[in-house]
């Protein structure tokens, strides 16, 4: 567990049980983080704490998580987004590179998210490093 406290996390996806093991390996790691079964949900709890990073699914019902991330940016365009897909669809990953994100498939490769996670908690806390 690492020694300092670990900034939050949101993680958004529609299957309970991607929710409930993602949530489980994240703060087992030490970070705090916020569940959302769908992109609403998640939209909804803005403006309020702002999280480091956003786990957004792509696939899932009302919104896909490329609509969810414009919408996101209006509200907060600091926030890191990674977007997450059990669908290794070659259109998702070019859309999502098009958008700037990540993208990370299911199942997660929990070593390389931690490394995501690390990076991005780094760069928020020493901005101006190179």
């Amino acid at each position: 567990m690492p020694s300092a406290p670990s900034a939050l996390i949101y993680v958004v996806d529609d299957d309970a049980a991607v929710l409930h093991s993602t949530r489980f390996l994240l703060e087992s790691e030490g970070h705090r983080v916020e569940t959302f079964a769908c992109g609403r949900e998640l939209l909804a709890a803005f403006p309020g704490p702002s999280p480091a990073m956003v786990l957004l699914d792509q696939v899932m019902p009302g919104m896909e998580g490329l609509e969810v991330f414009a919408r996101l940016r209006d509200l907060d365009p600091r926030v890191s987004v990674v977007l997450v897909t059990g669908h290794p669809d070659p259109r998702i990953r070019t859309r999502a590179r098009a958008a700037g994100l990540p993208l990370i498939e299911k199942p997660l490769a929990f070593d390389a998210l931690a490394g995501m996670i690390a990076a991005e908690d780094d760069r928020t806390r020493h901005p101006f490093q190179a």
